[in-house]
């Protein structure tokens, strides 16, 4: 067994296990022993936060400072490699201080997650950090030709043990609408008309907390709004009896959402946008991105063989992201 990996999580995990403990890229530590971590200290890093004054990065966490400070000390003191698990928010203290003592010993690793044209404020762009890192992981093509020490894709991964079906062919008249992020809500919206158009009894459960963004779908009917956010357990319920997934993104580079709904078999009704085909594939058959799409929809919406082709398909493609193996593959990336 190769040498322990520390690794920097934003999410508190005892918060986070309330809602999603079985989704999120912090789930992969839960695959490898060799992945450990330290606490944090709420007043220290106040102290630290402080200092940076109006230089704090956009969306760089508290608890995280002193986190890093920590962890500077052991890893020097371990010769053990560091790993953020969300490097472009995250990263900030460690590969700073290794810059300005000239550390080349200090061995860091980071994985990015969000595209460069909406990163500039957070503390890996902002202060130039890439340099600093011996390792970077992406989770598809898009980032992968920055120039980097060294870079690896690495997809995102999804807990198959969990996130499965017994029989993704038996299904309900509903379609699932999750989240904010990222979404082209007016496009949503568009194809959510469009299937009405096609199928009258169609109905919608939109999982949308943001209220602003949730009136957006006020007034589509045969539409249930959930405004409160929902557990893993509420949330695979939802899947394992819809007909089907709309999800319109303005990038994506992975979701959550694309591997949830192919884990369970639901097909996904998608724009061909970013790194998504990565996930799904070029030839994936039910992206809709022009007029000419619309037949798809059509098709996908009458023909239950058609319905039933685009599950398997995605079945099929779910074991390529399973945790275990990409686990392996970061440790193995890691300690290469």
């Amino acid at each position: 067994m190769s040498e322990k990996i520390y690794y920097i999580n934003r999410y508190d995990a005892s918060k986070r296990k309330q809602i999603r403990e079985n989704s999120g890229y912090e789930q992969i530590v839960k695959y490898d022993s060799r992945f450990i971590t330290v606490t944090s200290n709420k007043t220290l890093s106040k102290l630290l936060i402080k200092l940076l004054g109006k230089n704090k990065p956009a969306d760089y966490i508290t608890l995280t400072a002193w986190q890093e400070i920590k962890l500077f000390f052991l890893a020097l003191f371990t010769k053990r490699p560091v790993l953020y698990l969300y490097a472009d928010k995250d990263a900030l203290f460690l590969p700073y201080l290794k810059n300005l003592l000239g550390l080349k010993m200090l061995k860091l690793y980071g994985a990015l997650h969000w595209p460069i044209q909406i990163s500039e404020n957070y503390a890996f762009y902002k202060y130039n950090l890439k340099s600093q890192f011996n390792g970077i992981i992406t989770l598809s093509e898009t980032l992968s030709k920055e120039r980097y020490n060294k870079v690896q894709v690495i997809p995102h991964g999804i807990d198959l043990n969990y996130w499965n079906v017994k029989n993704a062919s038996q299904y309900k008249n509903y379609y699932l609408v999750i989240g904010v992020s990222n979404r082209n809500h007016e496009k949503q919206i568009s194809i959510i008309k469009s299937i009405l158009k096609f199928d009258a009894t169609a109905k919608f459960k939109i999982l949308i907390s943001n209220k602003k963004v949730r009136n957006q779908y006020a007034n589509i009917i045969n539409a249930e709004i959930i405004a409160t956010r929902i557990n893993d357990d509420e949330l695979k319920a939802l899947y394992s009896s819809a007909k089907g997934v709309i999800l319109f993104q303005d990038y994506c580079l992975a979701s959550n959402v694309v591997l949830e709904s192919m884990a369970m078999g639901v097909p996904i009704i998608a724009n061909n946008v970013g790194d998504i085909s990565d996930y799904l594939g070029e030839d994936y058959p039910l992206y809709i991105d022009h007029k000419d799409d619309m037949n798809k929809l059509e098709s996908f919406i009458t023909n239950e063989s058609f319905r039933s082709e685009i599950s398997n398909l995605l079945i099929t493609k779910r074991n390529s992201f399973a945790w275990e193996q990409i686990a392996n593959r970061l440790v193995n990336f890691i300690n290469s």
